[in-house]
This record gives C-alpha cells, sequence and structure tokens, in this order.
C-alpha cells in the first residue's frame, strides 16, 4: 500500500485544527503533520494537547506537531514541513494538503490516491470543495486583469484551490512546492500555472468531497488581507507570463482592474485599507494578521 502523508497548517486556529486533523482519522493517511505558525507558546500547548489526545485513540496515524518560531506564510510552511519529512524518512509516497478549516469525508484520500494510481499524467488531484451551499471544482485565474472566477474567461487558465490537494514525491523531489514569493494567497493558482506549463494535468475528482469553512474573517477590507491579495496578483503579472512582452500588458490591466476593485471595497467595508494597500503592494512589506484576526484558517 502506498504510504500518504498529510500536512495541516495552523495559525492560532486549534479548535478548527482539531476537527480538521479528526476527519483525517481511519483516512488512508499513515503520517499527518501539524505546524503551527502562530509563534505562540500558548497555541503550541493547545497543539500539543490535541495531538496527544489524538494519538490515544485506537490505530491513529503516526502525528507529530513541527512549531515554527514565526509566521512563514502557507507555502513556506508546507515546503518546510515537506522538506523536514524528506530528511527524516526519506518522504512518502503521497503528501496531502489540507486547510485546518477544512474536513475530509469518509474515503476521501483513498479516492484521491487512487486517481493518481490510475493515471500518471495527472500531477496534482483534488476533491470537490463543500463550502456555504457551493460546491467548487476548478478556479480560473484571469492573467490580463488578475481577476478569479468560477468559469472559464478570456486570458484565464484553471487550478485547483489549494484548501486540499494530492500529490507524488516526486513532484517535490526536485525543487519545492509553493513559491515562497507569495506569503498568503495566489500559490495555488501559480502552481496550477507552472504545472500546466510544463504539460503536466491538474485533476477534480468531483466524487470525492472536503468540507471547507473558508476565512470569513479575512475578508472584510482588512489591510493585511488587502495587501496579501493585491500582491499576489501583482507577482502574478510577472511570474504567470509566456514571454516578457505579456508584462507591460497584465500590469496595465491590474492597475486599471485592482484599482476599481480596491475603490469599491473601501466603499463597500467603509475603510481605506483596499486604497491604501494598492500602492502598498509592489514592496515587499512583512505584513501579518494583527491582533483579534488569529481565530481562522491558515490560509484563507
Amino acid at each position: 500500500m502506498p504510504r500518504t502523508c498529510a500536512i495541516a497548517i495552523n495559525y492560532h486556529g486549534a479548535r478548527k485544527t482539531e476537527k480538521c486533523l479528526r476527519s483525517l482519522m481511519g483516512q488512508a493517511v499513515d503520517t499527518i503533520l501539524l505546524v503551527d505558525n502562530s509563534a505562540s507558546p500558548d497555541e503550541a500547548l493547545r497543539l500539543a494537547e490535541i495531538v496527544r489526545r489524538l494519538s490515544e485513540e485506537k490505530n491513529p496515524p503516526a502525528l507529530s506537531l513541527r512549531v515554527n518560531e514565526e509566521n512563514l506564510g502557507f507555502g513556506g510552511a508546507v515546503n518546510r514541513a515537506i522538506g523536514q519529512d524528506m530528511l527524516d524518512t526519506g518522504g512518502h509516497d503521497y503528501y496531502l494538503l489540507i486547510n485546518n478549516d477544512a474536513q475530509a469525508t469518509p474515503g476521501m484520500v483513498e479516492r484521491l490516491v487512487s486517481v493518481l494510481e490510475q493515471d500518471e499524467g495527472i500531477a496534482l488531484v483534488a476533491p470537490a470543495a463543500a463550502a456555504g451551499g457551493r460546491v467548487e471544482t476548478y478556479v480560473w485565474y484571469n492573467r490580463l486583469l488578475g481577476a478569479v472566477s468560477h468559469r472559464k474567461t478570456f486570458a484565464a487558465f484553471p487550478y485547483l484551490p489549494g484548501c486540499c490537494l494530492l500529490f507524488r514525491k516526486g513532484l517535490v523531489e526536485r525543487e519545492p512546492l509553493f513559491d515562497e514569493a507569495f506569503f498568503m494567497y495566489g500559490e495555488d493558482a501559480f502552481l496550477g500555472w507552472r504545472l500546466q506549463r510544463r504539460g503536466l494535468r491538474i485533476f477534480c475528482a468531483e466524487d470525492a468531497r472536503v468540507l471547507h469553512e473558508g476565512g470569513k474573517s479575512s475578508a472584510h477590507g482588512g489591510f493585511f488581507y488587502e495587501y496579501h491579495l493585491a500582491r499576489c496578483h501583482m507577482l502574478m503579472a510577472f511570474k504567470a507570463r509566456r514571454h516578457l512582452l505579456e508584462t507591460p500588458l497584465f500590469v496595465l490591466g491590474r492597475v486599471l482592474f485592482q484599482t476599481a476593485r480596491a475603490a469599491w471595497r473601501s466603499i463597500r467595508y467603509a475603510t481605506p485599507a483596499p486604497v491604501i494597500a494598492l500602492p502598498a503592494c509592489w514592496l515587499p512589506l512583512k505584513v501579518r494578521p494583527a491582533k483579534g484576526e488569529g481565530e481562522r484558517s491558515a490560509r484563507h
């Protein structure tokens, strides 16, 4: 049987994280790596207690907790967890990434593994994500405007939302999975772009389900959210291109579209944060969540 390692990233979300980990018990998972990005001794203690309780259940997978000294962002935390597992164990056959605000449904991991077992041409597979009464499969990223939609648009490519992804060890043996220039948001879109540019396929197994709560508290005009979302679109203008001549067009498209978006959000949420974040996003600032934004997903 193939060996599968699940990785979940926590940021001040112990209650959600415990539900996520419990949903992996009884799945086709051998190892669970829990990574804490909170940089909080109290949060680390809460997570250690969760790991202890789950380890005492009947036939649990191997559980371990890794505590980062600072918030490395989603991609950075994932890359380091995989790298450490490679060093410690030689790597697992498959890696499952799951948001701490997501829960696997029965048989989900086994179904995802079977997809990769049956088709070597697929590099990345995800379940359909059920959230808020809607089922999400592929997402489309418009390279010209920096806009995300749930249907195909001009100049757009599909990608798999990063709340739950499964891939083979071979995908990360030569290079990290995520580009760490994306601290928060956009790393899943750029991963999809990179894989498809290399001629690799992505696939949504729509008969598998993950329940995804989503980061409701991060989308209300806070500077952290607005800065990192704007920055991911700016980075994509330079990274998701076929040739250098596309860059000026992509930058212009974002200046127009993202400016209109920022103005609308500033009015909607009665805050200048979106407008302030737009010019700031061109600078590599160390913007971290404000106090009170903690009890939410480590990623979305």
